[in-house]
């Protein structure tokens, strides 16, 4: 799969875009918290024999920029419907890994007229963006110190790091996983999040195909089936698909069953 690297000014700041650039009808990729656009590769190639492939770095990530002042999962979604319209995008698909999946979700509630469908991969309940317990391994503190030591370490004990945390994951994911990590700008973690009854909200006015894929919580997947399905049973059009052998990144330990479920669904509404 050829990527061509642009920049892009989408809601007034550069993000950095990498595109297939063909006329097949669009897949806009928004990757989770401390990843960049790039580790969709591996699971994007598969779907660039069908779809035009649009991966990005999300502000605070990759090569995109790091906006002065306060960023919050709104303004998040003001990026990524920004990026549609600069890249003149007509209703493409948005595919959402864990805060990448809670910003797609975001978009289409509001933005309803701007997806032709969305795909939301084990995206945080709402409740877990509510501040943590000091000692809680999902603390930002936490996560801040973890980061902190990653950006620290060589791309080669990153991946080493990566391969014995993530023994399923193939190969394919370790190099931009590794690189994504060095990248990160912490200040990631000083972004204010969002009220669970203003999320919950803006989910419930997607209009648009929704096909939300969640994983088995004891291997670290976030988001309950049962919620998962009584989003599904209130939107329009949308289907709830539980992928198992699967944690929180689920294309990564179960790309096969992923690629089925995601495949399938694009090929009815896209």
């Amino acid at each position: 799969m050829k990527l061509v690297e642009l920049d892009i000014v989408a809601n007034g700041i550069r993000l950095h875009v990498y595109r297939t650039g063909n006329s097949k009808p669009p897949l806009v990729f928004a990757h989770g918290i401390t990843d960049n656009g790039l580790c969709f590769t591996p699971i994007a190639e598969p779907l660039s024999n069908e779809f035009e492939i649009i991966l990005f770095d999300s502000r605070n990530h990759g090569k995109s920029e790091s906006p002065a002042g306060k960023t919050t999962l709104v303004d998040r979604a003001m990026d990524l419907a920004g990026l549609v319209d600069a890249l003149q995008l007509q209703r493409p698909g948005l595919i959402g890994h864990s805060l990448g999946a809670v910003t797609a979700g975001l978009t289409a509630g509001l933005y309803p007229s701007l997806p032709g469908c969305i795909v939301l991969e084990d995206p945080p309940p709402f409740e877990l963006f509510a501040p943590r317990e000091e000692n809680s391994s999902s603390n930002p503190k936490t996560w801040l110190q973890m980061a902190d030591l990653n950006k620290k370490k060589t791309v080669e004990e990153l991946m080493d790091f990566c391969r014995c945390e993530n023994p399923a994951w193939p190969e394919s994911e370790l190099l931009h996983w590794a690189e994504s990590k060095q990248q990160l700008s912490l200040a990631v973690f000083d972004e204010e999040q969002i009220g669970v009854e203003q999320g919950n909200k803006l989910f419930s006015k997607i209009t648009c195909p929704t096909l939300i894929l969640t994983a088995d919580a004891d291997r670290g997947a976030l988001y309950p089936p049962q919620a998962a399905d009584t989003l599904a049973a209130g939107l329009p059009v949308a289907r709830h698909v539980h992928l198992p052998g699967a944690g929180h990144s689920i294309r990564r330990e179960q790309p096969a069953a992923y690629l089925k479920a995601v495949d399938g669904f694009l090929k009815e509404f896209l």
